[in-house]
């Protein structure tokens, strides 16, 4: 019993700590967004040790992300560089273009503030050359020029190699785009083959092209393409869902229509237009209200056979 108890503890301790660095981030981002300052937010550090050792890619890119946000803030420029290009990284490897888009806009932010700081540090350096003037001190006044300039180049260099890397990581969300939506406009087609040859029915080329449209991004919603069609070859199968659980809130009806189909997350979080964090919860979430005991259990069938 005390054994149970403790794991018990430990678990709402890791639970515990998950929410204070999810939180810690979120703040953070939230702050960052408004324009304020948060050069003396230092928790966001232990955020990133902390994602580093976990498998939630978007909580480890945010962390490295503002990481290198606050160390861009403390002039600390050589880290900063450093935490950034983690960012880069890590959303590639994501292949969450939403996740890759939040990276490229948070760096051109930063890329607009080095041309306000540095309006300032000349507004700055224009008045210290009069009090040096003033005081005979050309020689301090040669070498704080001479430091600024270095300093200046140093940044300058630092934002061309992130420039390069922003326009390397657009090129390969644009690709990775175009690629995503040719594989789920095929892997849709193929279901919706399966429902008319299931049904006996001839293929409807008015079908097949909103289908298309809506995949190829040409239209709002390809779920709501793909259900209507469901609806019509298993109508039973939609009342039996809504009939026997009311509970069931919008997207988890959803992801509960496209468990239907051999849909990935992926493609389910792209076609319901939420992350696959957001689908993977909604699927947990499900699971706890059909009182199911199987954590990785199929949530087809149990629909099916209940």
């Amino acid at each position: 019993m005390a054994f149970v108890l403790i794991c018990l503890l430990a678990a709402c301790n890791v639970k515990s700590d998950i929410d204070n660095m999810e939180r810690t981030v979120l703040e953070i981002e939230g702050k960052f967004s408004r324009g304020e300052d948060i050069s003396q937010d230092t928790s966001i550090f232990q955020a990133r040790r902390y994602f580093n050792l976990s498998d939630d890619a978007e909580m480890k890119t945010l962390s490295a992300l503002y990481s290198g946000c606050v160390y861009w803030q403390q002039n600390n420029y050589d880290s900063a560089m450093a935490a950034l290009n983690e960012a880069i990284v890590l959303a590639k490897s994501s292949e969450d273009i939403k996740l890759m888009e939040k990276v490229q806009t948070t760096i051109s932010t930063l890329n607009s503030d080095l041309d306000h700081s540095e309006n300032m540090i000349s507004v700055f350096l224009h008045r210290r050359k009069i009090i040096i003037i003033i005081s005979l001190a050309l020689v301090a006044l040669v070498g704080v020029v001479f430091f600024l300039l270095y300093r200046s180049a140093q940044k300058r260099a630092t934002i061309a190699e992130l420039n390069l890397d922003i326009s390397r990581l657009q090129q390969e969300s644009e690709a990775m785009a175009e690629t995503n939506r040719d594989n789920l406009f095929r892997k849709v087609m193929m279901i919706y083959k399966v429902f008319l040859i299931g049904e006996n029915k001839d293929i409807d080329k008015p079908s097949f092209q909103k289908l298309k449209s809506c995949v190829c991004g040409q239209a709002d919603s390809a779920y709501d393409v793909i259900f209507d069609e469901y609806c019509k070859v298993y109508p039973d199968v939609v009342q039996h869902i809504k009939d026997n659980q009311p509970s069931l809130s919008e997207t988890e009806f959803k992801v509960c229509i496209l468990s239907m189909m051999p849909f990935s997350v992926k493609e389910v979080a792209e076609m319901t237009k939420v992350s696959t964090a957001m689908v993977g919860k909604a699927r947990t979430s499900i699971r706890k209200k059909l009182g199911m005991t199987e954590a990785r259990g199929s949530i087809e069938d149990y629909l099916m056979n209940s």
